[in-house]
């Protein structure tokens, strides 16, 4: 369990807050935060919902909240209700460990996060969402940052983006010459799944299959030695007494730049 500093900031809020991670199965919502008695809970940064639907008349006076989902006449069908907190800035902590390559040492670093969301630019696609057969549309997601800083030192990601893939790779590169990030995301031992894979918390940790693991180096690979086998969901940034630096065998996702 862990809390990550943070600083939230809406039309009626401005103030520091702290995120409880529970680092929990990625099916789940480990990451939570309280305001004003209302919890939001989500399994990533970027998508936190009303924990107590109950709350929603009274969490709507307080916050910016899309409601979708109801009944929908076009396909006859009822879908659970949502409510997504939007039109808010996150700052966001994430404590991370590294080894610094000169002495080996294990340090500490943090990943900071600042984004917003704003009202949905109408020339742009987006994913079509209902409430009770009508379309609403989910705010624009803009990320002002992802940077890593370690040593007093700051790496800046250049396309800033909530994919913490794309991100940790544009980061690793750019440390590699000095240290490399010591978490699940540099791990031998997991992946992403094949089928596809959110913006953060779905690594398949495979740590109960480490010789099967040491077999895959491309997506065939994978379908041959791991589908079907028991996997833990963890957090890119997650990171447990097992670790061991992917330069082994490339997985189905490839090395990552800076692990040897």
């Amino acid at each position: 369990m862990e809390h990550w500093k943070a600083h939230y900031k809406d039309k009626f809020h401005n103030l520091n807050i702290s995120i409880l991670n529970t680092q929990g199965e990625y099916k789940t919502d480990p990451l939570s935060f309280e305001i004003d008695g209302i919890v939001f809970e989500g399994a990533s940064i970027g998508d936190f919902q009303l924990a107590d639907p109950f709350q929603y008349e009274i969490a709507k006076q307080k916050f910016n909240i899309l409601k979708y989902g109801g009944y929908d006449e076009t396909l006859k069908r009822n879908f659970k209700y949502n409510y997504c907190l939007q039109g808010y800035q996150l700052d966001v902590e994430i404590p991370v460990k590294l080894v610094r390559k000169c002495d080996m040492k294990i340090v500490q670093g943090f990943i900071k996060i600042d984004f917003k969301f704003v009202p949905h630019d109408f020339s742009k696609n987006q994913c079509i969402i209902k409430c009770d057969g009508k379309r609403v549309y989910r705010d624009d997601e803009v990320v002002n940052r992802f940077s890593l800083v370690v040593d007093e030192k700051i790496f800046e990601c250049g396309k800033p983006t909530l994919c913490f893939e794309n991100a940790l790779l544009d980061i690793c590169d750019k440390i590699k010459e000095e240290y490399y990030l010591k978490c699940c995301f540099t791990c031998q031992y997991s992946d992403y799944s094949p089928y596809g894979n959110d913006d953060f918390g779905i690594m398949l940790c495979y740590r109960g299959f480490k010789e099967e693991c040491l077999k895959v180096n491309d997506k065939d690979d994978w379908f041959e030695f791991l589908e079907g086998k028991n996997f833990e969901g963890r957090q890119e940034t997650y990171l447990c007494e097992e670790y061991s630096p992917r330069n082994s065998a490339s997985g189905y996702r490839g090395f990552v730049n800076g692990i040897d």
